[in-house]
């Protein structure tokens, strides 16, 4: 019971209990037990129907995913122990005296325990069992309904005014008091009606309109639109990687974020729309525009109102949101047309490294639908052993042998040609299959570097790519432990490579299972460093053994004087720090010649040799074999 309610009824109580104590002050006696079966009954009753409301308000607002599966349990064993307290002990004897009433909660408990399995099984995607429920529960809403009804209103009550009827002032008071008591529990009615109104159509965190309050919105500002012939634009926000924080940091920051997030919203679209909260961390704005221009500028003032840090007590985040648009009447005069093509334009600026914020282009849904049939095609490929592998040397630098080789992924797709590494993996990552395409290419790897090994090359090592979903799971030792048993590899013939950003979100939790592959005895080589966010205490807290310079830097070797000195720089560290270093997209003499003379141990590019089959790299290694035994 909330504190308004308790306050209600205490006042409903003292006004009813002091105009009983005026009119019946002749018979005290009279007074006090006529008012207390009267507070008794009638309070248990109004409790009663209350608790089969709240208990048919929590399933309707499981349906509508404003309340869980855990609410509605709880709502399922209040009523249960309200029925059970009506059922026993002497203060509630005048209820169960009631005409007819002890026979109802006979048999709503017996039908609780009926429905005991059915609540504790129910589930917010199951709406039919969610509608069987209310139905049933229906029918006991009705008789708790005309128990109320009676205990207030009944023949027994007036039986009992009858008695007072003599007493001095008569039953003007007496009834002054009940009708000032039933206004009272009137607006307590209309005011808890209210807040219920309220929570089933706004979302509970951040009390922004919900799913279902959103599409009333739209419908109104659809109208509004076509009436004024005035444009509107719809803005999806989506929060990138909300999910990791909830699970480094703790869902009481995520909440936190959540809240701030929407608070923001509100006040950068102001007085020209409305927000909503659609669910988890996805959010939509509604624009009123006077010109279509108005609409890309809010999306911009958005994103940068959103990517402000967040103060926590602890420290602060600095959060970063894909925005996607889409316009009526240009991209669509339905909601769900809009909804749909923001959602699109929100997907392509989720996964663009460039553009934080995206304005919905016809040919985006035919793009997006080509994402989810190679989705489809590349699950059956993966089953179907249909993708290759393809390898490319990583030379050492000083005396031309080869010391290891990265597998790189290749697929021709029949329906769809030869697919891009690129979308590939953006392919994987965006439909949940990037798990799976990570064991698959770990276990072929080895599978085949196993093999090179039998043909003699058993100091060769293989560098495989981790993608960040794999890795932050937590089950990457495990995986890489049973490949390991699978193909009978030494484990310090592998080599994992991971990237900055992966090892960032959760650097304790980077190290634990760094740590962990380490134990095994397989090196670890950091991606693409320098275009992430590494600090130097971070690159001192992680197991590495190597590090792997991005091919932008070495680029830059030949023109700009800089890069020379960055890269200097990480050979330097890196040796501080006990780890050798490999020099990415080598494609000039030039270049080589700069990484000799900077000490640079490793390198791999086009210069040296292009990614090739399984047979042409099994020549290849034939070759340098002789040469590297020839210069030793």
């Amino acid at each position: 019971m909330n504190t308004f309610k308790l306050i209600g009824l205490t006042v409903i109580t003292l006004l009813f209990g002091a105009s009983s104590l005026y009119s019946y002050n002749r018979d005290l006696e009279v007074v006090r037990f006529v008012s207390a079966t009267i507070k008794t009954v009638g309070w248990a009753s109004s409790e009663l129907e209350t608790e089969v409301l709240k208990f048919d308000h929590a399933l309707t607002s499981l349906a509508a995913h404003t309340a869980d599966e855990k609410y509605v349990r709880l709502r399922f064993e209040l009523l249960w122990g309200r029925i059970e307290t009506l059922l026993q002990g002497e203060e509630n004897r005048p209820v169960r005296e009631q005409p007819g009433v002890l026979p109802i909660l006979e048999n709503f408990v017996q039908q609780l325990q009926a429905w005991e399995e059915r609540i504790y099984t129910l589930r917010a995607d199951d709406r039919a069992g969610i509608l069987a429920l209310r139905q049933e529960l229906a029918h006991f809403r009705q008789q708790t309904r005309e128990i109320n009804v009676d205990n207030f209103s009944g023949d027994n009550v007036w039986r009992q005014l009858d008695v007072t009827q003599n007493l001095r002032l008569h039953s003007s008071l007496y009834l002054g008091g009940l009708l000032l008591s039933g206004g009272i529990m009137l607006l307590l009615l209309v005011r808890e009606n209210r807040r219920n109104r309220h929570m089933a159509y706004h979302d509970t965190l951040t009390s922004l309109p919900n799913r279902m309050f959103f599409y009333q919105l739209m419908s109104q500002e659809l109208k509004r639109g076509q009436r004024d012939r005035r444009g509107l634009a719809v803005h999806m926000v989506d929060l990138n990687s909300f999910k990791s924080i909830n699970d480094s940091l703790g869902h009481e920051v995520g909440d936190s974020l959540l809240r701030e997030i929407s608070s923001r919203l509100r006040n950068t679209i102001g007085t020209q729309g409305q927000v909503a909260r659609l669910g988890g961390d996805e959010f939509v704005v509604i624009q009123r525009l006077e010109s279509p221009e108005d609409a890309g500028q809010m999306a911009e003032l958005l994103s940068q109102s959103l990517s402000r840090d967040v103060r926590l007590p602890d420290g602060c985040l600095s959060p970063q949101a894909c925005i996607g648009t889409s316009l009526y009447p240009d991209h669509g005069t339905t909601t769900p047309e809009l909804l749909s093509h923001a959602d699109t334009a929100m997907y392509y600026a989720k996964h663009s490294r460039k553009n934080m914020v995206q304005m919905f282009e016809s040919g985006m849904d035919e793009r997006r639908l080509r994402r989810q049939k190679l989705a489809v095609s590349l699950q059956a490929a993966i089953e179907q052993d249909q993708l290759v592998l393809h390898y490319q040397p990583i030379f050492r630098l000083d005396s031309g042998g080869i010391e290891s080789v990265e597998a790189l992924l290749r697929w021709h797709s029949e329906e769809h040609g030869t697919v891009s590494p690129l979308e590939l993996i953006a392919v994987a990552e965006q439909h949940g299959l990037a798990h799976r395409l990570n064991e698959w290419v770990l276990l072929q790897a080895c599978r085949q570097l196993n093999r090179w090994h039998q043909d003699g090359f058993g100091w060769l090592k293989v560098n495989v790519n981790i993608s960040p979903n794999i890795f932050m799971d937590g089950e990457l030792a495990i995986t890489v432990r049973q490949v390991l048993h699978d193909t009978g590899l030494d484990a310090s013939t592998l080599v994992l490579e991971i990237t900055e950003d992966t090892s960032m979100w959760d650097t304790m939790g980077s190290i634990d299972t760094l740590q962990e592959l380490r134990e095994l005895g397989i090196e670890i080589a950091l991606d693409d460093f320098g275009t992430g966010y590494s600090s130097f205490s971070h690159l001192r807290q992680l197991p590495l053994n190597k590090l792997k310079i991005d091919k932008s830097f070495v680029a830059d070797l030949s023109t700009d004087p800089r890069a020379v000195s960055l890269v200097k720089t990480i050979i330097s560290l890196a040796e501080s720090l006990d780890m050798s270093v490999t020099a990415e997209g080598i494609e000039l003499p030039e270049q080589q010649a700069q990484l000799q003379l900077l000490g640079c141990q490793l390198g791999q590019g086009y210069l040296l040799a292009r990614p090739m089959p399984v047979e042409d790299m099994s020549d290849l290694l034939s070759q340098n074999h002789h040469y590297r035994f020839r210069t030793a």
